[in-house]
């Protein structure tokens, strides 16, 4: 619960949510008395179609510099609906994780798009608890028979020391008719959890005040594959709840979610001779890390990692050798340490041992650039490890108190992640000086033990 001063029992919800008017209809009231998740005229949805692979949300439409409205029963994002316990209040908070008053909000750095949709629940009269889901239409013309989920949980805040783990849980529920979906986060009814992906607070028991959401201490990645039926036609809702804690709650988000699907038949290039179980791509730390999983294969000779910008024009970046033919469920992965900036996609090619090749499904990932070198540890007898922003051009030197240069090195690769020797410095404390290609400058200290 957020620190308010005053506090109210828990009410009821009143859910409404009429038959579809047109697919692409305005978003044009809330329902009254409380907690609905779409009125009748508000029937926007993501439609899963044959011409698409992917899903991807990363919420950097929220606002950014100040705070904005989202009322209860209305979507702010295509697809994207909110159900609050007090609809009165339709505040959607610009945060930066420094308040803890109790709201919706768009957390992220101050002045910067980069954002994460997250809830401070109270017990009060004008906060209340929070639901917010993604509609989802199968119109790809065949039965859905698997979702494969991932996104970022992220906190913003510690509430107290007192404070333990709190979680912000993670539903599903299908139904031919979407009129049918109650979002209230008062209610279970027909929603099925998948506890892979409730996000669970990091940090927690921790001295109340802001965190950043990005630090890789303050987020977890999460995935899942659901097993669903949904015939073509018919609608699933994904829902994310965040009630109010019996300690002051903390400031838990979700940002950069992504998808993809299974269906009961396919054809043409998404058929593998490997029988694919998932293919998953997740940002961890400036990388892009993949992962796949196949329950059996025959005659696999070996994988092509391939990388693109916009989906269309792919570019092989590594090799990985298949395991022939198996009857065993193998796991693979794969880190990509200068992946592109941004928003771009990856997908494989399974090559044969008589060199016949299929392709997967194109799977998306964003990746936050890197934007200033990182050095660890900073107390070290004989490794250094350094992340460097992608590009070429570097000149590394290490320079002892006396001024004195006693290390040098061009670095013209495009590798984010390099190592550094330093077994053969004597004790002391030195500074790493890196130079770039335009001749920036960043100096980075360490201790040589």
């Amino acid at each position: 619960m957020a620190k308010d001063a005053s506090k109210v029992s828990k009410g009821f919800n009143y859910s409404c949510m009429a038959k579809r008017f047109t697919r692409f209809a305005k978003v044009f009231c809330s329902c009254a008395f409380a907690a609905s998740i779409i009125s009748h005229q508000a029937t926007a949805q993501v439609s899963l179609n044959p011409f698409t692979t992917s899903y991807i949300q990363d919420f950097n439409t929220l606002p950014a510099t100040a705070s904005g409205t989202w009322a209860s029963g209305t979507a702010y994002m295509p697809g994207w609906y909110l159900n609050r316990t007090v609809p009165a209040t339709t505040t959607l908070n610009f945060g930066t994780g420094t308040s803890n008053a109790g709201g919706l909000y768009s957390y992220g750095p101050a002045n910067n798009t980069d954002r994460a949709l997250g809830a401070i629940s109270s017990a009060t009269a004008t906060v209340g608890e929070f639901a917010w889901g993604l509609l989802i239409q199968n119109n790809t013309g065949k039965t859905i028979t698997a979702l494969h989920v991932n996104y970022t949980g992220e906190q913003w805040r510690s509430s107290s020391t007192t404070a333990p783990q709190q979680t912000t849980t993670f539903w599903y529920a299908t139904n031919p008719d979407q009129a049918a979906f109650n979002l209230s986060p008062k209610s279970d009814a027909g929603w099925i959890n998948v506890r892979d992906l409730d996000f669970t607070s990091p940090v927690f028991k921790a001295a109340p005040g802001a965190l950043d959401g990005n630090a890789p201490a303050n987020k977890r990645y999460l995935a899942a594959t659901i097993p669903v039926t949904i015939p073509n036609g018919h609608y699933v809702m994904l829902r994310w709840k965040d009630l109010n804690d019996l300690y002051d709650d903390h400031g838990l988000a979700i940002d950069d979610f992504s998808m993809t699907w299974t269906t009961e038949t396919t054809s043409g290039p998404t058929i593998l001779p490997v029988e694919l179980v998932r293919f998953t791509a997740a940002a961890q730390d400036h990388t892009a890390h993949l992962t796949w999983v196949t329950a059996s294969e025959k005659d696999n000779d070996y994988y092509i990692i391939e990388r693109s910008p916009d989906g269309k024009v792919f570019e092989g970046v590594a090799t990985m050798k298949g395991k022939g033919t198996s009857t065993i469920q193998t796991t693979y992965t794969f880190t990509d340490s200068a992946p592109l900036p941004g928003l771009s996609y990856y997908r494989l090619k399974q090559v044969d041992t008589d060199g016949s090749h299929e392709y997967s499904k194109a799977v998306p990932v964003k990746v936050q650039a890197l934007q200033k070198a990182i050095l660890y540890p900073t107390i070290t007898t004989d490794d250094l490890h350094l992340e460097l922003p992608t590009g070429a051009g570097y000149v590394l030197s290490i320079v002892d108190l006396a001024g004195r240069e006693v290390y040098k090195q061009e670095i013209t690769t495009i590798a984010m992640r390099h190592h550094v020797k330093v077994n053969t410095l004597q004790a002391g404390i030195y500074s790493l000086l890196i130079v770039d290609g335009v001749a920036q400058r960043q100096v980075l200290r360490f201790i040589k033990r």
